[in-house]
């Protein structure tokens, strides 16, 4: 991993927030020049500090959905078996995000369902299997952005 500075930090929590900026949007946010900001964002890219570039659809514009955080308890008898259940998880359409984490759940998915039955339908469908041993969903009643500077 190469070393960032505080300029590239900035740049690259102003690019979360919006990644069209300007070379002269971001100047003014960071405090460098235009020219500089472009040539650190182009290396940023170049070294993997950006993964990709994408664009967050408004959820008016996605049509009716229920999004579901849902932690997942994984049985450990079987170190590999936690793999191949994030690998068959990523491939999911309705799986939006995978966590591994700590504390009580081994897993946190964010699930995106355009009902709460197809949602019911998805956990029958995916989360009754070995090597799970349980499940919490939390519905998300409301989604608030983060805002701009």
């Amino acid at each position: 991993m190469q070393n960032l500075d505080s300029f590239d930090r900035q740049l690259l929590e102003q690019l979360q927030i919006d990644s069209r900026q300007t070379g002269r949007d971001l100047s003014q946010k960071v405090g460098l020049s235009s020219a500089a900001c472009l040539r650190r964002v182009q290396r940023l890219r170049k070294i993997g500090a950006i993964e990709r570039e994408v664009a967050v659809i408004s959820p008016s514009f996605q049509g009716p959905a229920t999004r579901v955080i849902v932690l997942l308890s994984v049985a450990r008898d079987n170190p590999q078996r936690i793999d191949i259940l994030k690998q068959k998880l990523r491939r999911l359409k309705e799986v939006e995000r995978l966590y591994y984490v700590t504390g009580d759940a081994d897993l946190a998915i964010i699930v995106r369902c355009a009902s709460m039955e197809d949602y019911a339908a998805f956990t029958e469908t995916h989360l009754f299997d070995p090597p799970l041993t349980g499940f919490e969903s939390l519905v998300v009643l409301r989604e608030y952005p983060k805002e701009a500077d």
